[in-house]
């Protein structure tokens, strides 16, 4: 054959009699071709030293085979964790993702999106922000046949979408729960910012705990903070040394405000810190190192969940799940003993 003929991939599909379609996909490795046919492909492919256009490929099958990922902090293990899930898992289905940080900015966020948009990307999965209450931006990706997966932090403003979420609700009641039954009746929780959707289910957990364990409500034992560490150190004041009656234990939204907190008694030499027992949202991997941790974590199972939000999000990709019934995944927490 002439050298000067390009090779292109209707010719291979021409060669091997079959779609020109078949032949993107096969190059892509995608699933749905059998190993024959990709091999068939490929060697065809080299013999004729074809040389892909990753382009091109993907647009004879209308596909860029690139997934979106909005996320507020990739320095949160939390969200470390799941991007494992997701890309472990996408990669087997040929995909590639973009990950970018809102940093937990309504702005940044709106700026991630549209420039996800642009890049032609197949299908989104985003975690929100904590300013997030308008979903403009993202409605954008619907509206244009792009499916949008929210996880991780509940969309509560947003209820037609798809969703993959920790049971943080179940989490924070058996944690609750836990503490009482070791003998506690003065069990504080330390949520995360108030006004923010996201933060409720696990307020509503520990209130269900309290109620089921016929433990009346004390509104002196609830504080919030914005992660900001000073804002921490301000709540775990009010609970801890602004009280005659002190809690004996505490269940923190977040484990990065957990260690705040306890780092704020000990330092300030709180008398009662030995007999106080700390419970957080987290597991982080270095408590195992420490001298004194906390009695337990709650394991979200961040990998289960972006493995659950990649897997429904390709469903809908390849329109193996209707979108327009919208779901509701829920990973179920662990309590993780560390003492």
């Amino acid at each position: 054959m002439s050298t000067k003929t390009p090779v292109t991939l209707k010719l291979l599909a021409q060669k091997l009699k079959i779609s020109i379609s078949t032949v993107s996909k096969a190059l892509n490795d995608y699933p749905t071709i059998n190993a024959y046919t990709k091999e068939r492909v490929k060697q065809m492919a080299a013999e004729l030293h074809f040389t892909p256009n990753k382009s091109a490929l993907n647009l004879q099958i209308q596909k860029s085979y690139t997934i979106g990922i909005i996320l507020p902090d990739l320095m949160d293990h939390y969200f470390t964790r799941s991007i494992f899930g997701i890309e472990q898992h996408a990669r087997q289905y040929g995909y590639n993702v973009i990950i970018g940080q809102s940093y937990d900015e309504l702005k940044k966020e709106v700026d991630l999106a549209n420039m996800l948009l642009k890049s032609r990307i197949d299908g989104l999965i985003i975690a929100i922000s904590k300013n997030t209450q308008n979903f403009d931006h993202l409605d954008m990706f619907e509206n244009l046949g792009l499916p949008i997966i929210y996880y991780g932090r509940n969309p509560s403003f947003n209820l037609s979408c798809h969703k993959v979420l920790s049971n943080t609700y179940q989490g924070c009641y058996k944690a609750t729960d836990f503490l009482i039954k070791r003998g506690h009746q003065r069990v504080a929780y330390l949520g995360g910012p108030k006004m923010i959707s996201f933060t409720h289910d696990r307020f509503k957990g520990y209130i269900n705990a309290l109620n089921d364990n016929h433990i009346p409500f004390d509104a002196s034992l609830v504080a919030y903070t914005d992660f900001d560490k000073e804002n921490t150190n301000t709540a775990i004041k009010e609970l801890f040394y602004n009280s005659e009656n002190p809690p004996t234990a505490l269940v923190a939204f977040k484990e990065q405000i957990l260690f705040d907190a306890m780092k704020y008694l000990r330092a300030n030499k709180y008398e009662k810190m030995e007999q106080t027992e700390f419970i957080g949202f987290g597991n982080m991997p270095f408590i195992r190192y420490l001298d004194n941790p906390p009695l337990a974590s709650i394991e979200e199972n961040p990998e289960s969940m972006g493995e659950n939000a990649i897997k429904l999000l390709l469903k809908l990709i390849d329109h193996k799940t209707e979108a327009a019934g919208y779901q509701e995944v829920m990973v179920d927490c662990e309590l993780v003993l560390h003492q």
